[in-house]
């Protein structure tokens, strides 16, 4: 697992937003970085649906087609996994986070440290633990736990490291894009 490349990739990324969306005076961006990964959090839990003790469908969102508009039509544009893509969008956060707080290469691992010795019973257990270490970042800086406990729910999610880093580098280049459209 080599986060470097991955926190250099997410470096990029958040100085080409600055130069699109700079800060503005008095602007709060550690705790909007946080609720949005809180917000992309929720997703996450969506795509996988275990907690919907209401549903008979509680399997998780792995595949699905993609179209593509293009002058007023829809044409097919491939076949994605949008769980997979939920918790790459969760990863930018949590990297960009880390840069606006200054880990460094020692935080990373200790996290990883931590990660070793994390055990959950299941995947739910795991997303309100994910969700408490988001939560906390707001009064302290409980970076190592929450980047752990997120690498273990991928784990738990079926993901291997290849699929994200793949994952992350195609939605890196599409937030790159969309810098570029005004978005």
């Amino acid at each position: 697992m080599n986060l470097e490349k991955l926190f250099e990739a997410q470096r990029k990324l958040d100085e080409h937003i600055e130069r699109e969306h700079p800060r503005q005076e008095g602007e709060d961006r550690l705790a909007k970085k946080i609720l949005a990964l809180m917000v992309e959090l929720g997703e996450l839990a969506n795509e996988h649906r275990g907690f919907k003790f209401w549903s008979n469908d509680q399997k998780p969102r792995t595949n699905a087609v993609r179209h593509k508009k293009i002058d007023g039509k829809y044409y097919f544009d491939g076949v994605y996994n949008p769980l997979l893509e939920e918790y790459v969008d969760c990863l930018h956060f949590i990297l960009s986070i880390g840069l606006e707080i200054e880990v460094s290469d020692e935080d990373i691992e200790i996290a990883l440290e931590i990660k070793e010795n994390q055990t959950s019973q299941n995947t739910f257990d795991q997303f309100v633990l994910v969700i408490n270490w988001a939560n906390s970042m707001h009064d302290d800086n409980y970076y190592h736990e929450l980047l752990a406990s997120f690498i273990v729910l991928g784990e738990m999610l079926g993901f291997t490291w290849e699929q994200v880093e793949e994952a992350y580098f195609q939605k890196n280049a599409i937030n790159h894009e969309r810098q570029e459209n005004g978005y």
